[in-house]
């Protein structure tokens, strides 16, 4: 069992947790934070989303509703350790592509003072609860943005890590990796993947990303860095899906 310390909400776990004690340990923490999620869910499920980003794309977009909150988001115990294995330093920028609630932005604020992060999300009735509970908090460098990531006129802050989950929709997640393989040309990134669709774009049709530690074998989450150049030796043909 994962217990809750106010002290410390966010233990670094070194013991094997099974899935329903993560989720039991997150749903303390949300309370704790005083994030009303369940009850706003409730109400997307219900009524759909009404506070849609600004410039949004108008293409037909997944949006999780209707889904348990501990089964949508990422447990805080997970986030943690990506965190400790990522070891973010000091000025360096994390980037959540489709945070909902900004979880990792409220360990990134406490664990990693110092690191800035920014989470993209299309679902305004989840931004503005972020946005209400982080103002509470007063982090430093920890924001939470209303943006439609398959939009157009979108393309995320250049960061040194990002976290990639199955939001939206196939050609949306090729659009957004198309923003990072841009992004990367300038500086060297980390992408951290989580979900069957994305992974399944990276490895089938961006060989520019390559995984961090290839020993390693199936998981629910992938690191990614950028491949060299040298090991790039059949690159895809550079189209979105259609």
């Amino acid at each position: 069992m994962i217990k809750f310390e106010a002290s410390s909400p966010y233990p670094l776990c070194d013991y094997v947790y099974s899935e329903s004690e993560a989720k039991a340990h997150a749903a303390l923490v949300d309370a704790w934070l005083g994030l009303q999620t369940a009850s706003i869910e409730v109400r997307l499920a219900q009524q759909g989303c009404r506070l849609r980003a600004p410039h949004a794309s108008g293409e037909k977009q997944e949006l999780w509703f209707g889904l348990e909150v501990q089964q949508l988001l990422t447990p805080y115990v997970e986030i943690r350790s990506l965190l400790s294995k990522l070891e973010p330093q000091r000025g360096s920028t994390i980037v959540d592509l489709g945070a909902a609630y900004g979880r990792m932005g409220f360990v990134i604020g406490r664990e990693y003072p110092g690191v800035n992060f920014v989470g993209y999300e299309y679902v305004g009735e989840r931004v503005s609860e972020a946005r209400r509970v982080l103002a509470k908090l007063r982090y430093d460098g920890i924001s939470i943005e209303h943006a439609d990531l398959a939009s157009a006129e979108f393309e995320p802050v250049a960061a040194d890590v990002y976290f990639l989950y199955d939001y939206g929709t196939p050609k949306a997640i090729e659009k957004t990796l198309h923003d990072l393989r841009r992004l990367s040309k300038s500086r060297p990134i980390t992408l951290v993947a989580r979900g069957r669709h994305c992974r399944y774009l990276i490895e089938t049709r961006h060989p520019w990303l390559q995984k961090k530690d290839p020993t390693i074998g199936e998981a629910r989450t992938t690191i990614y860095v950028v491949a060299s150049e040298k090991s790039v030796t059949a690159e895809l043909p550079n189209t979105m899906i259609p």
